[in-house]
């Protein structure tokens, strides 16, 4: 009868520990990276509902926004003793976008900065004809290699355009907010 291990049992159960110490590694590490993925996700989505909820009460508050066109200014309200501007930035990475709501009244001002998510596109359109009153805010999130629509080829007013949107995979994912003025 033996008593001990010899090397070559001594090697093999070290190599089979190594190797599920490396897969278990990878796991974690792998899990880490879902963890902090979905946190910035929730963090852009919860940052999204805080921008709607403020552009409809603004909406609500100060009736039919300017509207400037091809600039960085996206809103704009002026009632001689308020002013609200919501401006875009460039965001901390290369497809983000940074939205700051600016409300100056004499000589206070305040700001709220809304981080929206990665490869997220926004526009506003002021309703015409029959949905005059009507302001609406498209957003947009784009997949990975994708390019966000022409605005002009969307409807927002368009009731039956959602359903047409969400029928076709893979072409991103597009939101819109109707207020009334």
């Amino acid at each position: 009868m033996k008593k001990g291990f010899s090397l070559l049992e001594l090697l093999v159960v070290m190599a089979a520990m190594f190797t599920i110490m490396g897969v278990s590694g990878a796991l974690l590490v792998q899990a880490f990276g879902f963890q902090r993925s979905s946190g910035q996700y929730s963090d852009g989505m919860r940052a999204v509902d805080r921008f709607v909820a403020d552009f409809r009460r603004d909406i609500h508050v100060y009736g039919q926004p300017e509207i400037p066109p091809d600039s960085d200014t996206l809103l704009r309200w002026n009632t001689g003793t308020e002013t609200v501007v919501y401006t875009t930035q460039p965001g901390l990475f290369p497809d983000q976008q940074t939205i700051v709501r600016t409300v100056r009244k004499d000589d206070r001002r305040s700001v709220e900065t809304y981080r929206l998510p990665d490869r997220m596109a926004l526009w506003f359109e002021n309703g015409k004809d029959a949905d005059a009153g009507l302001v609406a805010l498209s957003l947009w999130t784009t997949p990975q290699g994708g390019e966000a629509p022409n605005p002009d080829s969307l409807n927002p007013f368009d009731r039956t355009m959602p359903q047409f949107l969400g029928s076709l995979k893979g072409i991103g994912n597009w939101r819109t907010i109707i207020a009334r003025y």
